[in-house]
């Protein structure tokens, strides 16, 4: 079997020596069953059908719209979005361990959350350092006190998991602000659902909807008084934001209006939103904002994305903000290694996903640790977007000097850093210029709030590395995204839940234009006419001057010198025509 793989046109180049197989062979050496119904469909697709289908998800994903923008990039906004021919598999067998283990730790941080904002008691009792959560800029203390929406603070949860090179399953990373991704794994399904069904057969790949279908219900469920028929909006920082395109899709998506901050105004301790018809009531927000720019009243000042009095409105009981102002503070990479404890605090039971391994360097043991092993780990501020530079830090890459102004850094402010284990990625693989290759992979999950647990979404978005041997992965960086299927033994009947519950819990809103979107509106309309009158004019002096060159009438040569200046003066396209050398 792995001969003829081997000797296909498509795989050559593919299974190298150094390569990881952990996730396309069985103990046996032989491709996993999965992965071996799923290369005999691509193989039959033949290798010219093949790029014409890669090409076709490149078209169909431009003629959508689908881009993330990249913040100082020299190409400009709007970076087209990649998809892989290759989806990324995970197994029915290795789904059961993932799916109760992010439940569980989503379950875990609702939890510390809860607790963070309200009575401490894991500061209390020694298990989590007070430094480590006062000195993050993510813990917002005018939140202390505030209740949540509903059973649950954390409505949405996200985490990026990795397989080691031996097959195990990390955490790497909590998303818990204003988790982002889903509308981009939908998109990605969407288009390979239709640019390559042929993939699909033999293969039950489990469905999205679900997903959705909870996460539009939750976001009812938290309105405040349990309003029925609340009116949920999407809160957008604006077109600059690298992830826009996914909050206008799922605005149409789940049937939210889009704002901006502009577009909302605290009346009375309710949130208003300011329409061409007059107020109208917000119940829900779901915010894709950062937290600490949500309110510049009480959190930071000059920011101009959110809605001044929005946390009085929230203490009022008034409004419900998914997830909540503060929840930040769970993205604190020095919480990694006192989960386990918090765990078996709360549920009696280790986790069942665990993190990578972490130290926190406010503790003398594993700051001397973190010191004496800096170039094998990874360094990490518990603070991100600092002015200081990124996030993260590969010592292996730095050079002397610089290791010893990091060590300098580190000594100084220890509580402010976090040192993490390097782990290997298990490959996964990818086509490539007609070729397949492996690459690096990271699997964000998504989990929304559903009764009285969590949802986890069966698939999600994964991201592929840009070159072969780069370790890390983002979209900054040029990576590739996957779709992400999760075999099933039997076929999903979750197919037109959607548009049922659209139909029995979604109200009416027709007509309701934002005062932001209804000024874009008018400014379109007169640029509009602007271009017209301006195309009009031009058809004018374009005529005279024709006539005038057929005449040759000489009278007619300062007409046209004072009709092309006017041409000037009117498009305002100086210096033009009224440039002295013309």
């Amino acid at each position: 079997m792995m001969t003829q793989i081997k000797q296909d046109y498509l795989s050559q180049g593919f299974l190298t020596d150094n390569y990881s197989y952990k996730d396309l062979l069985g103990d046996d050496g032989n491709l996993r069953p999965y992965w071996l119904t799923f290369f005999e469909s691509l193989k039959n697709l033949g290798q010219t059908e093949i790029e014409d289908r890669s090409r076709d998800i490149l078209r169909l994903l431009k003629e959508n719209g689908v881009t993330y923008n990249i913040y100082d990039d020299p190409s400009g906004l709007n970076r087209p979005w990649n998809l892989d021919i290759i989806p990324f598999l995970i197994s029915k067998e290795e789904w059961k361990k993932i799916e109760p283990g992010l439940v569980q730790r989503a379950t875990l941080l609702d939890l510390i959350l809860k607790d963070i904002y309200g009575e401490r008691k894991l500061i209390k009792n020694g298990l989590l350092p007070v430094e480590l959560i006062y000195n993050h800029t993510g813990f917002l203390r005018q939140c202390v006190g505030i209740p949540p929406p509903s059973k649950h603070s954390l409505i949405l949860y996200s985490a990026d998991l990795a397989r080691s090179s031996d097959g195990n399953i990390w955490v790497l990373n909590d998303r818990t602000q204003a988790p982002s991704g889903y509308g981009y794994a939908l998109e990605n399904r969407t288009a390979m659902s239709r640019i390559n069904p042929e993939l699909f057969n033999g293969l039950k790949v489990r469905q999205l909807s679900s997903y959705f279908n909870d996460l539009q219900q939750s976001l009812h469920e938290i309105a405040p008084h349990q309003k029925e028929n609340p009116r949920v909006v999407i809160l957008t920082p604006g077109p600059s934001n690298e992830t826009y395109f996914e909050h206008s899709y799922l605005s149409s998506y789940l049937g939210f209006t889009l704002v901006q901050g502009d577009d909302l105004m605290v009346r009375n301790n309710f949130v208003w939103l300011k329409t061409i018809g007059g107020l109208e009531k917000v119940d829900v927000i779901l915010r894709r904002v950062d937290d600490i720019y949500c309110d510049p009243l009480e959190l930071k000042n000059d920011s101009q994305l959110g809605v001044p009095g929005l946390l009085q409105a929230v203490r009022s009981g008034n409004v419900s903000i998914a997830n909540p102002l503060g929840s930040s503070v769970l993205e604190n990479p020095g919480l990694m290694p006192f989960l386990q404890n918090i765990a078996r605090y709360f549920f009696n039971e280790d986790l069942i996903i665990p993190a990578i391994a972490s130290w926190w360097c406010g503790q003398q043991k594993e700051l001397n640790y973190v010191l004496a092993n800096m170039e094998k780990l990874v360094i990490k501020r518990i603070n991100r977007n600092t002015i200081a530079g990124s996030n993260s830090i590969d010592v292996a890459l730095l050079t002397k000097p610089e290791i010893y102004q990091l060590t300098q850094e580190i000594k100084t402010h220890p509580q402010l850093f976090v040192g993490q284990e390097k782990v290997i990625f298990s490959s996964t693989p990818s086509l490539i210029n007609g070729k397949i290759e492996p690459r690096n992979a990271l699997f964000r999950s998504f989990l929304v709030s559903s009764n009285n647990s969590y949802n986890v979404m069966a698939g999600g978005l994964t991201r592929t590395s840009s070159k072969q041997d780069k370790m890390l992965i983002s979209n900054q960086l040029g990576g590739i995204s996957k779709d992400t299927w999760i075999i099933s033994q039997e076929k999903d009947i979750t197919t037109h839940q959607r548009k049922e519950l659209f139909k029995t819990t979604t109200p009416s809103f027709n007509g309701i234009l934002p005062s932001h979107t209804a000024e874009n509106l008018f400014w379109v309309g007169r640029y509009a006419e602007r271009i017209l009158g301006n195309a009009r004019f031009q058809r004018t002096v374009m005529q005279s001057v024709t006539d005038s060159n057929t005449l040759l009438v000489d009278d007619d040569l300062e007409t046209e010198k004072i009709l092309l200046q006017a041409l000037t003066n009117f498009t305002f396209t100086y210096p033009g025509f009224v440039d002295e050398k013309m």
